[in-house]
């Protein structure tokens, strides 16, 4: 009898072993389906969807238009002024150094003392030896950098180049702009571009050297910030009677360079 217990106590387990082996893999057998589900786990992620679109601007000199495309949709198409005679806006490819919604120029601008304002450069100096001047220089909001010392920002718009070599936007469309585009977005400067024949065909172009000079305050204040420019050429062309109002511009801080300035006519800043 104890023989033929044991006989079937080894005969139960070579029975059951099998059965534990389904339900209790071996380290070997639990690693080898670990290790399969993670490569394919793996290569999984490795799927990227397809990229969007790059964001460009385009820019044609000849037919002052600036355009932000995203592949083939236009996300904005503006007018523009460029660099007058020796002073020309530069062509190529850039790519957006940096942004500011306030910024001055530290070239161009004016020398202020108590009641006077004289325009002139930085480097130049104040207009005589006495003490007492300021320089302040003319505002560029919205200002798009792609070159030290070149890049987009609000302006007037003439039907000439004009600028020193900037890209001039009017206030509404310097602030969209400057609302699509970011740092490292890819510029293309050119003499016409190929939406010139479509997108830009029949766009309206400012004529703003017809309208009066608007006085050095504005370009001395904190106005010139928080005030889309075409603004004050409303009674002259009319240009904003039916654009809707700024949203973004309330909101920013004070100007660190308010100036003093008088109620003369000034030279338009560029």
């Amino acid at each position: 009898m104890r023989i033929f217990g044991r006989g079937w106590l080894v005969f139960g387990l070579a029975l059951s072993l099998p059965a534990l082996a389904l339900f209790l893999p071996g380290p070997s057998a639990w690693a080898r389906k670990t290790h399969s589900r993670s490569r394919s786990a793996a290569a999984h992620h490795r799927l990227h969807p397809s990229a969007a679109p790059e964001r460009i601007v385009k820019v044609s000199l000849e037919n002052r238009v600036v355009y932000v495309m995203e592949g083939n949709r236009p996300l904005l198409v503006a007018p523009t002024c460029s660099g007058k005679p020796g002073y020309a806006t530069p062509t190529g490819q850039f790519r957006v150094r940096g942004k500011a919604t306030r910024r001055r120029s530290g070239k161009y601008g004016f020398w202020v003392k108590e009641n006077q304002a004289v325009e002139g450069t930085k480097a130049g100096g104040p207009p005589d030896k006495n003490p007492g001047w300021k320089y302040v220089g003319y505002p560029m909001p919205f200002w798009v950098g792609f070159l030290p010392g070149y890049g987009f920002h609000e302006g007037f718009l003439w039907s000439s180049p004009g600028t020193h070599g900037c890209l001039h936007l009017t206030g509404r469309d310097a602030e969209r702009f400057y609302e699509l585009i970011g740092r490292g977005t890819r510029i293309c400067i050119a003499k016409s571009q190929p939406e010139d024949q479509t997108l830009g065909k029949g766009l309206r172009h400012p004529q703003d050297e017809k309208a009066a000079d608007p006085p050095s305050s504005f370009f001395l204040s904190d106005k010139s910030f928080t005030t889309p420019w075409e603004d004050l050429l409303k009674p002259a062309n009319g240009l904003g009677a039916e654009e809707p109002d700024a949203t973004t511009r309330k909101g920013q801080g004070p100007d660190k360079n308010p100036g003093t300035g008088t109620g003369s006519p000034a030279p338009r800043p560029s």
